[in-house]
């Protein structure tokens, strides 16, 4: 039995990043071809991080395939449920995989970079990333999907589907089934997508900020109306409209002074995709109006605290025509 050397090591993979739906199709892929290429009764080991016990694993990481040529280990969330010391000792472990064993780490959201597992790994395996798809990129693959499924979409429809459902893969391709289905082989329209599918709170929150900066009035009011039947929290709508702008000025400012992309996306921890579209949504703005607008969300804010508004949990009438004239004032506002 001879083991790869840290030269020309290739069966050891770790997956990982935000973008969970994307991981776990791949590695479905891998684990399905491994199966075709060495047979449905090859030797597959799913092993859960947070109860591994490492000094078994090193032995059995060593022993032979039952009736296969080789074998597929995938250890999941370890990087996640172990500490520095057990992912030092999982690092020395893993230079001794043999040549008969692939060796998968998956994990289901960003991890550590700086770890002694991660640099080994880089340096005697395949390292990807999954980071979550931009709103173009999202709307490209719900392109690529229908395609391959020979379902008619306009890329305008798809970009709706796309803004509607905001970050996540999962939803989108649990949303695009729900409007493929009810299409029953006609074109998706975006009358479909806007009868069957509800903006997620995020997405509403992006919409309604889209209206301000462009003045326009109804929509923004219309969109706060439906938040509020959907939703039925007039003060959780209230704080994620504050929320919203409060990272407005911050990516605002950051941008101003050249950070790059990714440093914004840690120092604020915030998922790429958003950063990506709160980007474009503060060119809508300038800084002048983010700090005018910020200042009169905390103005109702504090009224509502003190009492000055007022309300109860029946009745949030009065904080709801708080935020509609806070609406006006900013529509009317050159």
């Amino acid at each position: 039995m001879t083991e790869p050397t840290q030269e020309n090591q290739t069966n050891i993979f770790l997956f990982f990043g935000t973008d969970n739906f994307s991981s776990n199709q791949k590695l479905k892929f891998y684990q399905n071809g491994f199966s075709k290429k060495y047979g449905e009764d090859s030797s597959v080991e799913i092993l859960d991080g947070a109860k591994l016990d490492l000094k078994n694993f090193e032995t059995d990481l060593q022993s032979l395939p039952f009736l296969s040529e080789k074998k597929l280990v995938i250890i999941k969330d370890f990087f996640d449920e172990r500490n520095a010391e057990e992912q030092k000792q999982m690092a020395k472990i893993i230079t001794k995989t043999p040549d008969f064993c692939v060796l998968f780490f998956y994990e289901n959201a960003g991890i550590t970079k700086t770890s002694s597992l991660y640099k080994k790994i880089t340096q005697i395996g395949k390292v990807e990333e999954f980071t979550p798809l931009s709103p173009q990129a999202s709307a490209q693959w719900i392109m690529s999907k229908a395609k391959k499924e020979n379902v008619k979409i306009s890329i305008i429809s798809a970009k709706v589907l796309a803004d509607h459902v905001s970050d996540s893969l999962w939803a989108l391709s649990s949303e695009y089934e729900k409007v493929k289905t009810f299409a029953n082989g006609e074109e998706i329209t975006k009358e479909m997508i806007e009868k069957l599918v509800s903006p997620t709170l995020s997405a509403s929150i992006f919409h309604l900020t889209d209206s301000i900066a462009e003045k326009r009035q109804k929509e923004a009011i219309s969109i706060l109306q439906i938040l509020e039947e959907s939703e039925g929290d007039v003060p959780k709508i209230f704080f994620m409209i504050v929320r919203h702008f409060r990272l407005l000025i911050q990516v605002s400012d950051m941008l101003q002074r050249k950070e790059p992309h990714q440093s914004i996306i840690k120092k604020l921890a915030l998922h790429p995709f958003i950063v990506t579209k709160m980007t474009s949504q503060s060119k809508n703005f300038t800084e002048k109006n983010l700090i005018e607008i910020y200042k009169e969300l905390l103005k109702i804010d504090t009224d509502f605290k003190t009492g000055q508004i007022k309300t109860s949990s029946r009745d949030n009438s009065h904080h709801k025509l708080a935020i509609e004239k806070f609406i006006i004032d900013c529509c009317k506002k050159n």
